[in-house]
């Protein structure tokens, strides 16, 4: 395996550098130990070109061949991603603050979605009960209830679709606010992994 590289400077990467590391990478005749050194290196470079260059490789036919390519795609988007300075700081904070978001936005709906489901079945069952009390084959009595559960229901319905907008008009806003342009398009499942 080839020797773990230190964080290189993006500066001292030109066009030419990554058009000689595209061709070894996508060349049959490139040896193993040679994709392993680019990859590596790649690997180390916060900068975007790096880090799509080696996503560009993960998806080819010979990624196999470098058995720690996932690991080394990783650690890129993490010396990548990470904050260099206080505007980045904050952005990289907000990255989390709308993953957090995005996660009580889910948690909200499927909330919804159950209480969704309790009513619809108790319409069915209180159709039936209704048809039941019509043909005399129980009390009227069983009827009593259901119009107060629904009203509460839909108000814990209605409860809920209030806090979805807000916290997704947040969402929207804090994504905004973010200035770091690599983060702009920064997947919400990276950010479940940082922790602060």
């Amino acid at each position: 395996m080839v020797e773990h590289k230190d964080i290189q400077n993006p500066d001292d990467y030109g066009d030419g550098d990554y058009a000689k590391f595209e061709m070894k990478l996508f060349s049959t005749n490139t040896k193993k130990s040679e994709l392993e050194e680019i990859c590596m290196i790649l690997a180390h470079i916060p900068d975007k070109r790096a880090q799509d260059l080696l996503k560009k490789f993960k998806d080819s036919e010979r990624a196999d061949e470098v058995e720690w390519l996932d690991i080394a795609a990783d650690e890129g988007q993490f010396h990548y991603l990470s904050p260099m300075n206080e505007q980045e700081e904050r952005d990289y904070l907000a990255l989390k603050v709308v993953q957090e978001i995005e996660d009580q936005i889910i948690e909200l709906e499927v909330e919804y979605d159950n209480l969704k489901l309790d009513l619809e079945k108790k319409e069915i069952e209180q159709e039936a009960i209704k048809e039941l009390v019509k043909n005399g084959e129980i009390d009227k009595d069983e009827e009593l209830g259901f119009h107060d559960y629904k009203i509460m229901l839909e108000s814990q319905m209605e409860d809920l679709e209030k806090q979805i907008f807000l916290k997704e008009k947040i969402f929207e806003q804090i994504k905004k606010s973010i200035k770091t342009k690599k983060y702009k398009d920064v997947d919400s499942m990276y950010m479940r992994n940082i922790h602060f």
